[in-house]
């Protein structure tokens, strides 16, 4: 799990460091507030943000960033992890973004003795929904930012149930990021799913969290 930011990040201020991860973890909670077709039906139930047990996700990213992203998940999401080679304003932006357990970890490899972390919300925010309240709870998740429900669409065959708004627009499959076209915090981004493989076998290597790295806790936002 090696990459490079060749110098960037110790080039950035801390707040512009902070502002780019919040963007980011802001788009990834934006594409996975949805539970979709498989909604936990009560507070014993245990939590499957995905349909799916597995896969790898290939997308490609347009917009203020451009490069590819990789999404790795196994347990029905419970465990994943998302690799990202990207260029964004000139900057080149590379590292994980994994989710294990209540935290999601997020680092890259140049910098491989610092990182930061922080409390996954939608666990929370799902554990406090009532029974059989999970579906509108997201809906009104999309509908604060802006969505709303707009039919349906097929990408890659699948067919994807479509978030509609000012803010942009958002393609889901069984709880998976399809299509993500959003303006948000000045920034426009774009990531389309262009090839994706279910149900396959994934590599435990991508959810180990790196013991020698120092992570800093992020406050909630």
């Amino acid at each position: 799990m090696k990459g490079t930011f060749n110098g960037a990040c110790t080039q950035e201020s801390l707040a512009t460091k902070i502002l780019y991860i919040m963007k980011n973890i802001l788009l990834i909670l934006a594409a996975i507030l949805l539970l979709d077709n498989n909604p936990v039906k009560s507070q014993e139930a245990t939590l499957k943000p995905y349909g799916i047990k597995s896969g790898i996700i290939e997308y490609p990213y347009s917009g203020d960033k451009v490069g590819k992203g990789t999404l790795y998940f196994d347990d029905y999401g419970l465990k994943s992890a998302m690799y990202t080679d990207a260029v964004e304003r000139g900057e080149k932006r590379k590292g994980w973004v994994v989710t294990s357990g209540d935290f999601q970890y997020i680092w890259d490899d140049e910098r491989s003795s610092e990182g930061m972390k922080l409390k996954n919300p939608v666990i929370d925010w799902i554990n406090s929904a009532s029974e059989g309240d999970i579906e509108s709870f997201a809906e009104s998740m999309y509908s604060k930012m802006g969505m709303e429900i707009s039919g349906s669409e097929n990408l890659l065959g699948k067919e994807c149930r479509v978030f509609k708004g000012k803010t942009g627009k958002v393609l889901i499959w069984n709880g998976i990021l399809m299509l993500l076209d959003m303006k948000m915090m000045g920034s426009n981004s774009c990531q389309e799913a262009i090839d994706i493989k279910i149900n396959l076998p994934v590599e435990s290597k991508y959810f180990i969290i790196p013991k020698d790295i120092k992570f800093s806790e992020m406050p909630m936002f």
